[in-house]
């Protein structure tokens, strides 16, 4: 019994490194404000990854899609039953994440006899009380984070931060939705190709800087291997709900740069 709390932090360990491994690959989902509101951009080859939860809010993921599918089940049911029980008003994505989502992913992480949830999460409010908490990334052992105008979550933390650092190096939350479209899709291909240069290099050195020849070569590719999708949160839809799936010529012109 002497070396149970071990035999747990081994596990846990191992837990980690295994959802490492399983989210490496994954492609990016970027999230910016702008001008009327919040954009959410990802490639996938196949099931949505970008949703609506409640009204002013969305949610993201990333890693396997069953476990995605879950969590937005998951966070819905949340939504719905603050909703109930308080009122539309109180349904905002801190509670969401902090009392909700959060320690929903930390049991299954915790509990070793469990499966992991292998997804890392970005959720987003439509002008939330606390401006820095427009964002919250979520990661798969529970732990999160909030940003005001921008949040990443990537397959793995060396893609997320070359995406922020694009993102940041430009931002305008006054921007027009093309002009957002156009600095997510850069920002996403420097992601992915700052992720393939992780699982190409093993070694320590310094990754070379993304050039634009990479940027173009890794759109092309995710729309040769699916498609691009985009959603935002707009502040100007007449509706309770702000979300909107972005169309194919909503995309069009911000996709020109790459083709």
């Amino acid at each position: 019994m002497l070396d149970e709390p071990y035999r747990w932090v081994e596990a846990i360990r191992n837990r980690r490194e295994y959802l490492a491994d399983q989210l490496e690959g994954a492609s990016p989902v970027v999230a910016v404000s702008y001008a009327d509101g919040v954009l959410l951009l990802t490639s996938t080859p196949g099931p949505r990854k970008l949703f609506e939860v409640y009204n002013q809010v969305a949610f993201a993921g990333v890693g396997h899609p069953a476990d995605i599918e879950k969590l937005r089940k998951a966070i819905i049911d949340i939504a719905h039953v603050e909703s109930f029980n308080l009122s539309a008003s109180d349904v905002s994505l801190q509670r969401l994440v902090a009392f909700g989502l959060g320690p929903v992913i930390k049991a299954a992480f915790d509990e070793i006899f469990r499966s992991p949830h292998i997804a890392r999460v970005v959720v987003a409010e439509l002008d939330p009380s606390d401006p820095l908490e427009t964002f919250y990334t979520i990661d798969a052992d529970g732990s999160f984070a909030s940003s005001a105008d921008a949040a990443v979550v990537s397959g793995t933390m060396d893609s997320a931060d070359a995406i922020v650092q694009h993102l940041l190096s430009g931002n305008d939350r006054t921007a027009s939705l093309d002009a957002a479209l156009l600095r997510a899709l850069e920002a996403w291909a420097v992601g992915r190709v700052r992720g393939e240069q992780d699982d190409a290099n093993e070694t320590e050195q310094e990754p070379d800087a993304v050039t634009d020849e990479q940027m173009i070569a890794a759109v092309r590719a995710a729309l040769e291997a699916g498609r691009i999708e985009a959603a935002v949160l707009d502040r100007t839809l007449p509706a309770k709900t702000k979300f909107r799936l972005l169309s194919e010529s909503d995309l069009e012109g911000a996709l020109a740069r790459f083709r």
